[in-house]
Parts: C-alpha cells; sequence; structure tokens
C-alpha cells in the first residue's frame, strides 16, 4: 500500500511545481515548462491535461521562435478561481478580490467596525461573494487586529472588535459556505511588504502597523516568528514607557491604549496627523518618543537589517521622520514607510489563501483526472 501513495504524492507534486511554473513564470509551451521544472517533457504534458480538465489553466496561443515547430502555449486561467481578502485592522472593513495570479480585481468599503457588528459583516460579505458575474471565490481570507490561531481561525483577542475566545472561521463557514482562513492583521501586513514591498528582499524585518490598535509583525531569517501562542509582536499590550506617562498617560497602561488616547490630540476630524500648533507638535513627539522605545528595545532583541512602519493617518511619514532623526540603536536599521498604502494587510493574507487555493486546483485536478481514468477503463 505505500509505493501507490508515494507515487500519488509525486504527482500531486508535480502538478503543483508545473502549476507554480506558470503562474510566475508566465504562459509557456510543454518544452519550456519542462526546462523550467525539470520534469520530462510527457510528464508536463500530463499534467497540463490535467489542470485544462479542471478548468485551472488554457491554451494561450503559439510560442515562436524557438526555431523549431510553433508550439502550444497554455496559461494560468487568472479567473478560474478568486480569493476575497478582507481587512478589519480599520475603523471599516475593506475587501479586496484577488486572481489566482494575485492581481486585485476590485475593492470595496464595508461596514463600521465595533463590537456587535457580526450582522453587518456577514450581509457584507455575503453580497461580495455573490457579486454578479464574477468568478467563483474558492476562500475567504480575513486579517485579524489581534491573536488568531492562523491553523483553525479562533480569535483569542481582538478587543476592537469584541472578539474574545470566538470561532470566527467556524462561523463564516457555516454561514457563507466558503473555506475561511485568518490571520493576524500585522503578520499579514508583514507578508505583503515582504513580498511585494519594501522589505522584498529582507531576511530579518521589524513590521509596525498602527490603527485601531497597536502591533508588530517580526521576521527572522524571512519568516514570520509567532510565538508559542500565536502572539508574537503583540506591542499594544506592552508596559507603557515612562516618556508617554503623565497628564496624557495612564501609569503602567498598556502602550496601545495610552498611544491611541494620546494621539487624539493630534489627529484631525479625518483621522490625519496635523501638528499646526505647539499642543499638538507636543503630543505627536511624546507619541514618537513613547513608539520609538519600544522599537528601540524590541531592535536590540531581534537586530533587524529594516523597520517598516506602516499607519494610514500618517501619509506624510512625519513618524518615519522622527524616527531616522532620533535612532540610536546599537546596530544600524533602515527604517521605511510601508509602500502598499491600506490594501496592504488584504494582499498580505489573500497570497496567504492563495497558496492553498493552488493546491486545492492541483489535487482537483489530480481526482478529476483519476475518476476520467477509471471511467474510460470501464
Amino acid at each position: 500500500m505505500t509505493a501507490p501513495l508515494q507515487t500519488e504524492h509525486v504527482r500531486g507534486s508535480n502538478r503543483l511545481t508545473v502549476f507554480q511554473a506558470l503562474a510566475q513564470g508566465g504562459p509557456a509551451s510543454r518544452a519550456t515548462l519542462a526546462q523550467r521544472t525539470g520534469l520530462s517533457v510527457p510528464t508536463v504534458a500530463t499534467i497540463l491535461t490535467e489542470l485544462e480538465g479542471s478548468g485551472a489553466v488554457r491554451a494561450d496561443g503559439i510560442e515562436e521562435g524557438t526555431g523549431g515547430r510553433p508550439a502550444q502555449r497554455v496559461a494560468v486561467d487568472a479567473d478560474a478561481r478568486h480569493v476575497l481578502a478582507v481587512d478589519l485592522s480599520g475603523h471599516r472593513a475593506r475587501g479586496l478580490r484577488i486572481d489566482l495570479l494575485g492581481a486585485p480585481r476590485s475593492e470595496s468599503l464595508g461596514p463600521p467596525l465595533r463590537p456587535g457588528a457580526e450582522p453587518e459583516l456577514v450581509d457584507w460579505l455575503r453580497q461580495m461573494l455573490a457579486e454578479p458575474g464574477a468568478p467563483p471565490v474558492a476562500r475567504l481570507a480575513l486579517a485579524v487586529p489581534g491573536v488568531v490561531d492562523p491553523v483553525d481561525g479562533h480569535v483569542d483577542l481582538a478587543p476592537a472588535l469584541g472578539w474574545h475566545d470566538f470561532a470566527v472561521a467556524d462561523l463564516l463557514e457555516t454561514t457563507l459556505g466558503v473555506p475561511t482562513l485568518l490571520e493576524n492583521d500585522v503578520n499579514a501586513l508583514a507578508l505583503a511588504e515582504l513580498g511585494l514591498g519594501v522589505g522584498a528582499g529582507a531576511e530579518h524585518v521589524l513590521y509596525v502597523a498602527i490603527g485601531s490598535g497597536i502591533g508588530a509583525g517580526l521576521v527572522v531569517h524571512g519568516r514570520l516568528l509567532r510565538g508559542a501562542h500565536a502572539a508574537a509582536g503583540e506591542i499594544g499590550s506592552s508596559l507603557t514607557p515612562a516618556p508617554a506617562r503623565g497628564a496624557a498617560g495612564i501609569e503602567g497602561a498598556p502602550l496601545e491604549r495610552d498611544l491611541l488616547t494620546l494621539a487624539e490630540r493630534f489627529l484631525d476630524a479625518d483621522g490625519r496627523v496635523a501638528l499646526d500648533g505647539a499642543e499638538r507638535c507636543e503630543a505627536f513627539g511624546r507619541f514618537a518618543e513613547s513608539l520609538r522605545c519600544v522599537l528601540h528595545n524590541l531592535a536590540c532583541a531581534l537586530d533587524p537589517e529594516l523597520l517598516v512602519v506602516a499607519w494610514p493617518a500618517d501619509p506624510e511619514g512625519r513618524l518615519v521622520q522622527h524616527l531616522r532623526a532620533h535612532w540610536s540603536g546599537p546596530t544600524p536599521v533602515r527604517i521605511a514607510a510601508g509602500a502598499l498604502g491600506p490594501g496592504a494587510a488584504a494582499r498580505g493574507v489573500a497570497g496567504l489563501a492563495l497558496e492553498l487555493v493552488h493546491r486545492d486546483l492541483c489535487r482537483g485536478a489530480g481526482r478529476t483526472a483519476a475518476r476520467a481514468a477509471g471511467g474510460s477503463r470501464a
């Protein structure tokens, strides 16, 4: 019984290899894909037939200039399936449809986020999943501002949403009928910036995100550091350092509560950093110094090469400028603003979901081919 299982495992691995070679390298002929993957042309041809049968790939014209007879190219059908990625870290939900190649197709703002807003959120998600004329959504992916178990989609703690010990993935899968993946919002942001933004190519990165809360994403040797309870980077729970205490602070309070209270003194009516006046400048300076202290300590422990700051309220990068001017760490650290804007967390969690969709499609292609082979033998 062992050999057939091993054979199917190898076939599944080869199928995914060919699919990813198409997704990453673009349309190609069987011979070109054989060169990209190191597989034989007959193996590639068989796999492409299986993938075409599942709708994952399609014909894409002729490959010319190879010195021989023109060959048929194939390409991933980007609209065979979509992923719906949702960022819950702001004041309103933000949804992003992503195709099989990772390209954003549409974006929309959802309901205001607050404790008890689950019915409105579910109704909005249901509408997006049923968008007329849109490709089917294979997976739903949520970036959540809190402590999340990415394996089972359980939220241990997300105060801004009122979620405590809440099986969110189970609720959405039961209600909407779509497999659901959850990830911490700052981890999702870190993954997006690491793959698509300012962190591309970096191995050791500290990401900090400020929104409805304050959190950090820690990347070590190119991989997310999650911690024993999937709570690594929850710097919002740090105790307030001395620079932020006093009239505006709460002695011994969690950093997040203290700093967000302080931020109200220098954010304008649109929620943007506004430093027009001595009082606002003083409050901003205390905010920036308090955060710098925490990030300095993290940098001493982790020795990152890059610090990325994502704060939609600060499009001019005032906080990044302050950190650069006052940084005094023991080793040099490049400090940069996030490059992907408000949709970054959605892009990051979409990437995680896409990996699963790619695997699902390749497994489905194998099952379809096995049923067809069984029917032909019958």
